[in-house]
């Protein structure tokens, strides 16, 4: 494997103290967010085939490792062939990148009924998750 078989962005979603005041602004432009959002949970919005949210900077981001949340300014999610995950996680750890154990998702992300994920950080620290699901 040259380069990870990245189907898609499947997510993106960013930290903020300012949660209502960013739900008020996305939803002026046409995205489904609530009017009071919760601090505990990672609020999505569909985009096309792809999610776009925020969470409150005092929640973080998961990193798959069983760790407390990270709280980092950002979370992306790319989609992989659930075939090549694995290849996927040994390219990772070959360039130096430490991944997550792999996660088993059964909440229906993306129309899928499950998935699998892996979690690593980039140079700056930012949360990206490998996903893949299982259609």
């Amino acid at each position: 494997m040259k380069k990870l078989p990245l189907v898609r962005v499947a997510e993106v979603a960013f930290l903020t103290t300012e949660t209502e005041e960013c739900a008020r602004f996305y939803r002026k432009i046409g995205l489904d967010f609530p009017v009071r959002p919760n601090k505990k949970r990672i609020h999505f919005a569909d985009v096309g085939e792809q999610y776009f949210g925020f969470a409150h900077k005092d929640r973080g981001f998961m990193n798959g490792n069983g760790d407390e949340m990270i709280r980092v300014p950002l979370h992306v999610a790319f989609e992989v062939p659930p075939d090549q995950l694995d290849a996927c996680i040994r390219f990772l750890e070959g360039i130096g990148a430490k991944c997550s154990p792999k996660i088993e998702n059964s909440r229906g992300w993306h129309g899928s009924r499950r998935s699998w994920s892996t979690y690593f950080s980039d140079p700056a620290g930012n949360i990206m998750e490998l996903w893949a699901p299982r259609r």
